[in-house]
């Protein structure tokens, strides 16, 4: 895992449960995983994180399943409001809700890999 006072990423509140879910599973993959960013890139969740293999040599299984970890995470970013968890629906750079559609700006959550740093 990286370094557990580092920040790894801020995201909207609303996806945090999206991440710890993708973090826990590639907790459970029997390789040590490294994090380098966790963000918001237009309008999706983006998780970037390697085995000690990393992505230079041939994926293996830990890789190819670290890759569909982060992909769900990812896709299930697109249907899930970054504020509130409603179901919603993606738009150029932003997923909400209706009811959270004019909230500006989006409540932040800093994460590490030992847990919430900050609320922004």
């Amino acid at each position: 895992m990286t370094d557990p006072d580092k920040s790894v990423g801020c995201v909207g509140s609303g996806w945090s449960r999206i991440v710890w879910e993708a973090l826990e599973q590639a907790g459970q993959l029997g390789e040590p995983v490294s994090f380098q960013q966790i963000k918001q890139k237009w309008g999706e969740l983006r998780i970037y994180g390697r085995t000690a293999r990393g992505h230079y040599n041939p994926p293996g299984d830990v890789e190819r399943r670290l890759d569909e970890i982060l992909e769900a995470a990812r896709a299930a970013s697109l249907v899930t409001c970054e504020v509130c968890t409603a179901p919603a629906v993606a738009e150029k750079t932003r997923v909400r809700c209706t009811a959270c559609a004019d909230k500006n700006p989006v409540q932040l959550v800093c994460l590490s890999a030992a847990g919430v740093i900050s609320h922004q």
